[in-house]
């Protein structure tokens, strides 16, 4: 199967149809010509009490690449937070061992209900969770957890990850997303658990093998260029 195939494209033009007439507003939290609108949780490579929220506006590229900009729910305007790339199983079986490693999977986000589309019918968000619970994710924060409060981007970027089993993230942090968009996570989880969650893949959540990666500055001796 196609990771972009007939049922996704149904359902992200249904998406966009139904979020048109929801009561969240998407010029209010971020692009309105965004194909799918997900939210769902980060934490920061190397410290998992780093915890993030984050506003997804993604657009399908072809059958196994999806590209997503990330914004900060509560900020007002919205705040350009980073991007994340989609891919297919498929597409990640192909990377090399080093490349994997900066990439999480997609499977406990969906079945646990982590990851959702506000406001849209569940026959739709079914039908998308079902082709994302296999996928996964590569995502850098350009805006850094530690300058959150600030009025501009302050530091290097972040690598994030996502959350991978029970009792990883605080039950604090989901209750208020849930109360931001008026879902109720744990009965999106019991939607879902007639979703076919394939294993997740060998190289990716590379924390799960006993390191983190992180980013840094290098600073090289060179010549001007000008």
């Amino acid at each position: 199967m196609h990771f972009l195939n007939t049922a996704l494209l149904a359902a992200a033009s249904l998406a966009g149809s139904a979020f048109a007439h929801s009561e969240v507003t998407l010029g209010s939290v971020g692009p309105t010509n965004a194909m799918l609108f997900l939210n769902g949780f980060h934490f920061i490579s190397g410290n998992s009490s780093q915890e993030i929220q984050a506003n997804h506006y993604c657009a399908i590229m072809n059958d196994d690449f999806i590209q997503c900009t990330v914004y900060m729910p509560g900020s007002n305007p919205m705040r350009l937070a980073g991007v994340e790339y989609i891919i297919s199983g498929a597409a990640f079986e192909k990377l090399p061992w080093e490349e994997k490693q900066l990439w999480h999977s997609h499977q406990f986000e969906v079945t646990s209900g982590f990851l959702v589309e506000p406001n849209l019918p569940p026959n739709v968000d079914h039908a998308i969770m079902e082709i994302l619970v296999g996928t996964y994710g590569k995502t850098f924060h350009t805006w850094p957890y530690a300058s959150k409060g600030s009025d501009i981007p302050i530091g290097i970027p972040e690598l994030v990850m996502g959350f991978t089993g029970d009792g990883q993230m605080s039950k604090k942090f989901q209750k208020t997303r849930d109360r931001m968009f008026g879902t109720d996570t744990n009965k999106i989880r019991k939607s879902r658990l007639d979703i076919n969650a394939p294993p997740v893949l060998d190289g990716a959540d590379s924390w799960r093998y006993g390191y983190t990666l992180n980013l840094g500055l290098t600073n090289v001796t060179a010549e001007p260029p000008f």
